[in-house]
C-alpha cells in the first residue's frame, strides 16, 4: 500500500457502488482513512471489507445527502471519529429513465435537486468550516458532461450537474484564501450500476469510460494537483458525449 495520503481522512458520499466505490478504494490505497457514506448500508460494508481485506482503513456511515439533519449528524461523527476530514468527494447521484424535459415529473426534478445539487450543497456547508478552521482540505464535485452540454431527455439530471459545476467555482473563491481547494471532474459516459438504469445501451457509441478513470483524476485532484489549482473541472469525455444520451456520474 501506497503512503502518498497517509494521515488523510477522504470522506466520500455514494461510496458504496459505482464510481464512488472506485475512488473510495483508490484513495484507500494511496493510504488516506476512509470515510464510506451513502444510503445502502449493506454496500458500503462491503466496500470497508474490501478496503481492509487490502490493509486499508475505513468505517461507514449510513447518510442521506438530501438531509440536512442527516449531514450535519454523519459529518460530526465522522470528525468525532477520526479526528478531521481532509478531503470530501461529492459523489452521490441519481438520475431518473429518459423523459423529454419538458414533460419532466415533478417528483422527479425535486429528487434529483435534492440529491444532486442539494446534497453537495449540504456536505460542504457541514464540512468546510471545519477544513477553513483547519487552513486546508480538498473538495472534489463530481459533475458531468451532462452540465457542459444541453439534454433534452435528461434535462433534470443535465440541470443539476450545470449547478454543481457553477457552485464549485462559486465556492472555489470563495474559500481559496482559506487554503482549501475545490474542483471537479465531468464524467461522459460510465459504465455503472446507474447507467445501467437508463435507457442507454452499453454499447451505444464510443466506448464507455470505466469508474477506475474518474477515480484515478480523483487521486490527482486530491494528490497531485498543483497548489493554485482550484475552481477547475476536468472533462473525461473527449468526444464521446454528442450523440444526445446523457451519461450518468456515478
Amino acid at each position: 500500500m501506497s503512503e502518498l495520503l497517509r494521515g488523510k481522512v477522504a470522506l466520500v458520499t455514494g461510496a458504496g457502488r459505482g464510481i464512488g466505490r472506485a475512488i473510495a478504494t483508490t484513495l484507500a490505497s494511496e493510504g488516506a482513512r476512509l470515510a464510506l457514506t451513502g444510503r445502502n448500508i449493506s454496500r458500503l460494508e462491503q466496500v470497508k471489507g474490501e478496503i481492509k481485506r487490502a490493509q486499508g482503513q475505513a468505517d461507514a456511515w449510513q447518510m442521506d445527502v438530501s438531509q440536512e439533519s442527516s449531514v450535519k449528524n454523519v459529518v460530526g461523527k465522522i470528525i468525532d471519529h477520526w479526528g478531521q476530514i481532509d478531503i470530501l468527494v461529492n459523489n452521490a447521484a441519481i438520475i431518473h429513465p429518459e423523459t423529454p424535459v419538458w414533460n419532466t415529473p415533478i417528483l422527479e426534478w425535486d429528487e434529483e435537486m435534492n440529491v444532486n445539487l442539494r446534497g453537495t450543497f449540504l456536505c460542504c456547508h457541514f464540512v468546510l468550516p471545519h477544513m477553513v478552521k483547519r487552513e486546508e482540505g480538498v473538495v472534489i464535485n463530481i459533475g458531468s458532461s451532462s452540465g457542459t452540454i444541453a439534454e433534452d431527455l435528461y434535462g433534470a439530471y443535465g440541470a443539476t450537474k450545470w449547478g454543481v459545476i457553477g457552485y464549485t467555482i462559486s465556492l472555489a473563491k470563495s474559500v481559496r484564501q482559506h487554503g482549501v481547494r475545490v474542483n471537479g471532474l465531468n464524467p461522459g459516459w460510465v459504465e455503472t450500476d446507474m447507467t445501467a438504469s437508463t435507457d442507454v445501451p452499453s454499447d451505444a457509441g464510443p466506448e464507455w469510460t470505466q469508474p477506475e478513470d474518474i477515480a484515478r483524476a480523483s487521486l490527482f485532484l486530491a494528490a497531485h494537483a498543483p497548489a493554485d489549482m482550484t475552481g477547475q473541472f476536468i472533462n473525461l469525455f473527449g468526444a464521446n458525449d454528442h450523440s444526445g444520451h446523457a451519461p450518468g456520474s456515478i
